[in-house]
């Protein structure tokens, strides 16, 4: 698989939530902190709200959504690139750019992961998931950047469509594993930082579609699967002149 020297990756996140009879208590955050301190010093609160959306009925099915908060515990680095994030039944690594490589960021998930089950009986697996978002910038030539030159996967307009656009959103979902995990790709227009260039995002979310079907102790073998697909399916989504923007490093 190719390496790049300025890869276009901004974040990329790891998320593991575990089945609901995983005991849990409010002392399990600060346990966890007392044992990665070292590694991760600094400690920030962070709260989200999540829109949980369920349907009953089968001749008239009824939707129902509920918001739910959710409050983390956030143990970070000095450089608050890395962080390791704590909820209920609920662990996030987070790695920001610059990101150097894919075993780093393994064994930063594997270390967190090891260190919750060390304090906690995890006793299921609901959702996994391997996020990676990428941050492309292309300089323009006469003032517009060809999509088709640097992208397999881009917007696609007929010929009684007009040819140029402007900002754009396209999506995807592809099974892996016989339905067993998905990976939803985006691509999106994005905000430039350079003048003189178009930027776009490039996300690849791969999870687990089916709760509790790989065992907790699959979970790291689970997660280098996971990355394998989304290597294979950033690949696809390129061509040879975003590889040279990237500084594919030759061997």
């Amino acid at each position: 698989m190719p390496k790049y020297n300025n890869p276009p990756i901004i974040e990329s996140v790891c998320e593991i939530r575990f089945s609901d009879d995983t005991n849990w208590d409010i002392t399990v955050p600060g346990l966890i902190f007392e044992d990665i301190r070292n590694e991760y010093p600094q400690k920030e609160q962070r709260t989200t709200q999540e829109i949980n959306i369920s349907m009953s009925g089968i001749a008239f099915p009824r939707t129902r959504s509920q918001i739910k908060r959710q409050d983390y515990a956030v143990f970070l680095t000095d450089d608050k690139k890395s962080r390791i994030q704590v909820g209920p039944r609920i662990l996030l690594i987070n790695q920001l750019k610059p990101y150097s490589a894919w075993n780093d960021f393994k064994s930063q998930v594997n270390y967190a992961f090891q260190k919750l089950s060390v304090r906690v009986e995890l006793a299921g697996v609901q959702r996994i998931g391997l996020r990676y978002i990428n941050k492309i910038e292309i300089p323009m030539e006469n003032n517009k950047v060809t999509l088709e030159e640097y992208f397999e996967f881009r917007p696609f307009c007929g010929e009684r469509l007009p040819q140029t656009h402007g900002e754009f959103i396209v999506g995807c979902v592809f099974p892996y594993s016989g339905g067993r995990d998905l990976c939803r790709i985006e691509f999106t227009s994005a905000m430039p930082e350079n003048e003189g260039s178009l930027a776009f995002l490039l996300s690849l979310d791969y999870f687990l579609a089916k709760p509790r079907s790989i065992p907790v102790t699959q979970s790291i073998d689970w997660i280098e699967e996971a990355h394998g697909n989304i290597e294979n399916l950033f690949e696809g989504c390129i061509l040879p002149p975003l590889r040279e923007i990237f500084g594919e490093v030759k061997e």
